[in-house]
């Protein structure tokens, strides 16, 4: 079987995984949730040995010193982390009174942002159950937009987007990256707020700063576009504190410092963001994805010949 049919056929899996999910979740009081996610991710833990390495591989990354058993029981723990929070995500946004188990810290940082009237860059991670961070905020009557990647399965992709405009959000692709651009500019001038996550690969492009001690390419898009615009940088995370419970903590803005350089300008802020998004994750190591390959890409010699794309 090729390549590609195989991935079609994974994703057409994971459709009707999601669809068992919603039909299941309707079914089923919150509680039940936790205790089903819990079990699923554990099976898919032992299962999927491709992500268990990968998980295994960035806390080794991330933490040289962690024992290996430590290191299986928050790659696990993660496993059925993500399912619990499939499920937890269907719930309250099928049953908004559940939104009230989510609290706000620092509601006054997003004000006086906002009072600037040059829109807001909330800079977050997949810490958490990020998504619903979007959704709380929408329910608290503030302007949401969140970049996203589409996702190649197009069911999965259409329903998700349709879950986030049922909640009051709004959706910006990340690509045709000119639609993504203008998007984001308009939603700016029109003093609204545009969640972007900053913790993933970026494969060849932005810039390459250290994460965890090991260089990684991190996307500069959002730190160009708040020079560009003077959009307020606002840093925030939301982690689960217990079952149907979280806290989303919105940080003072992030004033950037400014160069006469541009690239060195953009370099030394994404350091800084990257810096913040590290510290979130030392602290709440059990509920950041792992699973992903943070580093997987390397800078080409072409990027380590150019000035103030890699953090010395």
């Amino acid at each position: 079987m090729s390549n590609e049919r195989n991935k079609i056929i994974k994703r057409k899996a994971a459709w009707f995984v999601l669809k068992g999910c919603v039909s299941l979740n309707k079914a089923l009081p919150l509680s039940w949730n936790y205790s089903i996610g819990n079990a699923l991710g554990s099976l898919a833990y032992l299962i999927i040995g491709r992500h268990r390495k990968i998980a295994i591989n960035s806390l080794t990354t991330a933490f040289p010193q962690m024992s290996l058993k430590e290191k299986k029981k928050i790659s696990r723990f993660y496993f059925a982390f993500m399912a619990q929070s499939t499920f937890e995500l269907l719930s309250f946004v099928k049953n908004p009174r559940y939104l009230k188990g989510i609290s706000i810290e620092g509601k006054e940082n997003l004000k006086k942002a906002l009072d600037k009237k040059k829109g807001v860059l909330l800079l977050t991670a997949h810490l958490g159950n990020f998504p619903l961070m979007l959704f709380k905020l929408a329910k608290e009557g503030y302007p949401i937009n969140i970049v996203a990647r589409p996702m190649r399965d197009k069911d999965t992709d259409n329903y998700v987007n349709d879950l986030r405009t049922e909640g009051g959000v709004k959706t910006i692709f990340s690509y045709p990256r000119k639609a993504c651009i203008s998007s984001i500019l308009n939603a700016l001038r029109n003093n609204e707020i545009v969640v972007i996550q900053m913790d993933q690969n970026f494969g060849t492009g932005g810039v390459w700063v250290k994460f965890f001690g090991k260089l990684a390419a991190t996307a500069v898009g959002p730190i160009t576009l708040a020079l560009r615009t003077k959009a307020a940088v606002v840093p925030v995370y939301m982690v689960r504190e217990g079952k149907g419970k979280h806290q989303l903590k919105i940080f003072p803005e992030e004033e950037l410092i400014i160069k006469k350089d541009k690239d060195e300008a953009i370099l030394i802020n994404v350091i800084k963001i990257t810096r913040i998004i590290e510290g979130w994750i030392r602290k709440f190591p059990y509920q950041w994805a792992w699973v992903h390959r943070r580093w997987k890409s390397r800078p080409s010699e072409q990027i380590k010949a150019s000035r103030f794309k890699i953090e010395e």
